[in-house]
């Protein structure tokens, strides 16, 4: 069975979401997104090519999690795909990237993670029981990068 894959999009946020309806009443959101565009060169460094921006709507449970989470400047990484439409009868056609998931990039944001259970345990067999309450795992010790090591853009 092969891996299953996605497009994705990195980006930083642009403008405050803007949340809105469809034309059937159903809620949506749309979000201004800039990306950083570097370009590699034969001896390793980056030129910088600026930014481009676009826009990104998401649907459903995504909605409010946008809303709720994201404000101008976050970066963020999003899974989903390109829809493309014309703007009118003769109008040209336009593309907006469809989130189905997103969340801050690790690689710029700094964030704690809440591992609560989120609704009441289901009974459990004791062998189960047992294993969650293993210690956690220890990983080793790796030196930190220097602060002066350059983040890299897509």
């Amino acid at each position: 069975m092969s891996i299953l894959s996605r497009p994705s999009i990195r980006g930083f946020i642009a403008k405050a979401p803007q949340e809105m309806e469809t034309k059937n009443g159903d809620p949506y959101v749309k979000v201004r997104f800039g990306q950083d565009r570097k370009h590699r060169e034969p001896d390793g460094t980056f030129t910088d090519l600026g930014k481009t921006y676009d826009t990104m709507v998401a649907y459903d449970d995504n909605v409010q999690r946008i809303m709720d989470n994201f404000v101008p400047g976050d970066r963020f990484v999003a899974q989903g795909h390109v829809r493309t439409f014309s703007k009118g009868d003769d109008g040209p056609e336009s593309e907006v990237f469809v989130v189905t998931g997103i969340g801050h990039d690790s690689a710029y944001t700094r964030y704690d993670v809440d591992r609560s259970a989120r609704r009441a345990p289901v009974e459990q067999a004791p062998e189960r029981a047992a294993e969650q309450q293993a210690p956690a795992f220890e990983s080793p010790e790796r030196p930190r990068q220097s602060a002066s090591a350059p983040a890299l853009g897509l």
